[in-house]
């Protein structure tokens, strides 16, 4: 299979990479560090203060959102009419019971207008799940019999979300309620006859609309200096997904620490000391509800420990899609060399870093380290993305854990079943412009290197160096300084995509930063426009720079990019290493969290034993791992190349799924879901009683392969 475009040779560019190379002219960088132990350092202030995005690194902070105002002070409450019903028809032979319900597994989130903070909250959830939902704003659209219930009496969703408790918003000097008292009713109603459970973002103590129970003790904005909130034993039991002993920060939110009302039905699931920011009640009239009492933004850790809690509470654990959290990691250019940055600024490329036999073997200690000192990522190896040109086919199976550098080879085949292996070219050149016989010449003799040292190499996967081929580069061939241009998948190499296919290769890794590289939906993949036969499979870049080996280079590169005088200004002061570590894993614990699959790519440098042991990539994963142990009791997973790119196209089909209108309907009676879809496919289906169903902590899920429009019916298991 062949693409064809005039193409024109350019030299190939074996250690030299294109991100940015910052030298000691370029800036000045500024002598005063912060020391290990002190205060966070300040971002630029005002409402410009956004991370830098720079293609080829990912952004070193989340951004940032206003913290909502307190909830408006409202007296009163709405009176409960128990003789209301949310069925259209109306009619006692037709009225729902929650033994007897039939219910679709799709959310309703319940808003105010697409202002409301806590829209992205949930939906972003919803979306990294994979879950159906609508969005309701009850500012424009009234709620009805018919938007709760369908013509045969089957309710529409299976949890209903609230942005808050209230659901009141401004409206000139005052505030108006989104739900009138009429509109209220029939939201209970439903929940009432339906046995619909109903959990809110945002709440308060007062009785408006109705009292969940809570009395005031104290409220108070906070900022950056956090508020740590504990689960309690009840919590502990409905967020079993999390630590028991985890210490929640409470960050940028607007707080009501409260306590329960005397003689009231309901349950702390979450406190601050002995104040209550999180609870579980009943209604008088047999509904359950939940509410936290705090703000959150979907970029807040809050929000991804506790939003997914809060949904998988509502739905009974039955839902469309799943979320599990995984830590993949590779490292690229194995048996090539390396430039290296030294904190002077200079830029030692010949013959720069190279990696050692001891080195290597080091790399399998620290990985054993990991997995010995943290449970949870017992599954945890190493993806080694290999350049073969360079290793040598006639070193013996020995491991050398004080080898040098001639001693790689040797103890990389000691070592071959401790690492996986990955495609990444013969000698490292970019790709973009490359001919079809230097394409298939890359690929295949890599992969009979790869084959003579014994290293097991998926032929499906494909890294190319740099992500080079894939429409990102610079004009300039010549220009290794300066990021590159995303021009987009439709400028890729045709004889690179024609290679790749006419030597089996089905999924080539991309990159995250690069905009044309990120999928359509959360974990999926992207079908090549011009080889629809490939698919874009994102990685993970980090600001732990490829040259960088040492702490003292790693410093100063980071310092150059975002320190004050930096090329791309985001601190008001110089970080420590240890800052930086810090902050890098920061951000890497928040995609953990929010169940990205995707791999993290490191470079060989990165792997560097820069003293006793310790090296760039495992302080970062080590340090990522303590914080993830802290939060979660789930296992973080590695499943590797080529699964991981599989389970990538297994949530591609579902989320088309999701576009047809799949349509999962729960029948209580009988504890069964009935599958019907437009279109053949596959989806995920969490609480799935299957054959081939897989536990993840105490959540089962199952893969569903549809025929069109022929209904399938499986046993579900609800947490009740």
């Amino acid at each position: 299979m062949r693409f064809s475009r005039a193409v024109t040779s350019h030299p190939r560019q074996l250690t030299t990479r294109w991100l940015t190379v910052v030298t000691a002219t370029t800036l000045a960088i500024v002598s005063t560090l912060a020391s290990p132990g002190s205060a966070r350092p300040n971002a630029p202030t005002g409402t410009t203060a956004v991370a830098p995005s720079i293609v080829g690194y990912p952004p070193v902070a989340a951004p940032q959102e206003p913290a909502p105002d307190p909830l408006p002070k409202k007296g009163g409450s709405v009176k409960l009419d128990k003789t209301t019903h949310a069925n259209p028809k109306g009619g006692a032979s037709l009225l729902a019971t929650p033994a007897t319900a039939k219910v679709a597994l799709r959310a309703l989130v319940v808003a105010t207008s697409a202002d409301d903070f806590g829209v992205p909250t949930w939906t972003s959830t919803l979306d990294q799940i994979g879950a159906a939902y609508d969005v309701l704003y009850t500012a424009t659209t009234p709620l009805a019999g018919t938007t709760l219930v369908r013509p045969d009496g089957v309710g529409k969703y299976n949890a209903i979300l609230l942005t808050s408790t209230m659901l009141l918003y401004a409206d000139g000097a005052g505030y108006t309620a989104g739900l009138s008292p009429d509109e209220w009713n029939l939201l209970w109603a439903y929940e009432r006859d339906y046995g619909v459970r109903q959990a809110a973002l945002y709440g308060s103590y007062g009785s408006w609309p109705e009292d969940y129970c809570l009395r005031s003790r104290t409220e108070g904005s906070v900022g950056d200096t956090a508020l740590t909130a504990t689960l309690t034993a009840d919590g502990a039991a409905a967020l079993d997904y999390l630590n028991p002993a985890a210490r929640i920060p409470i960050l940028q939110s607007y707080v009501y620490r409260t306590q329960l009302a005397a003689g009231c039905a309901a349950q702390p699931l979450l406190q601050i000391g002995s104040d209550i920011v999180g609870v579980r009640s009943t209604s008088t009239d047999g509904r359950e509800r939940v509410t936290l009492t705090f703000t959150s933004n979907q970029y807040l850790l809050q929000a991804r420990l506790l939003t997914y809690g809060l949904f998988r509470w509502a739905s009974k654990d039955l839902f469309l899609g799943d979320q599990r959290h995984y830590l993949n990691i590779d490292v690229d250019d194995w048996f090539n060399t390396s430039d290296e940055m030294l904190p002077t600024g200079q830029l030692n490329s010949d013959p720069g870093y190279q990696m050692s036999g001891h080195d290597a073997y080091n790399a399998y200690v620290r990985q054993t380290g990991l997995r010995s000192s943290y449970p949870l990522a017992s599954q945890l190896t190493f993806g080694m993305a290999i350049n073969g040109g360079d290793a040598d086919l006639s070193a013996a199976s020995r491991c050398y854990p004080s080898g040098g550098v001639a001693r790689l080879t040797a103890t990389t085949r000691c070592l071959r079943d401790d690492f996986r292996w990955i495609n990444h070219s013969l000698t490292h050149p970019k790709m973009n412009f490359t001919d079809y016989a230097t394409n298939v010449t890359e690929i295949s003799q890599n992969l009979t290197v790869a084959q003579r040292l014994g290293l097991p190499v998926d032929r499906t996967v494909l890294k190319t160096p740099e992500y080079s081929g894939l429409g990102v580069y610079n004009p300039d061939a010549t220009n290794d300084i300066d990021p590159p241009t995303d021009f987009g998948l439709n400028a890729s190499n045709p004889d690179l995509l024609s290679a790749a296919t006419d030597l089996g290769v089905k999924y080539l890794h991309g990159n995250m930063s690069f905009p044309s590289h990120q999928p359509p939906c959360f974990n999926c993949v992207t079908a090549h426009p011009m080889a629809p036969n490939l698919s874009i499979v994102p990685d993970w870049p980090t600001n732990i720079a490829y040259f960088s080996t040492t702490p003292a280079e790693e410093t100063y590169f980071y310092n150059s990019f975002y320190g004050p005088n930096g090329k791309f200004p985001y601190w008001s002061t110089n970080l420590t290493y240890n800052q930086i570590i810090g902050y890098e894993t920061d951000q890497a614990l928040l995609r953990l969290a929010s169940g990205t699959s995707y791999t993290t790519t490191f470079h060989i440098g990165n792997l560097r034993d820069y003293g006793s042991g310790r090296t760039l990539l495992t302080d970062w994963a080590d340090q990522l791992l303590a914080k993830y142990s802290s939060y979660y009791s789930v296992p973080v997973l590695s499943p590797g190349w080529p699964a991981l790119a599989a389970y990538s196209q297994a949530r591609t089909a579902h989320f088309a799924q999701l576009a047809a209108g799949v349509d999962p309907v729960y029948d209580a009676a009988t504890a069964t879901v009935t599958v019907t879809s437009p279109v053949a496919g596959s989806l995920t289906l969490c609480g799935a009683q299957t054959a081939d169903a897989t536990t993840y902590g105490n959540d089962v899920s199952a893969q569903l392969t549809l025929a069109a429009n022929t209904p399938l019916t499986v046993s579900m298991r609800p947490r009740l």
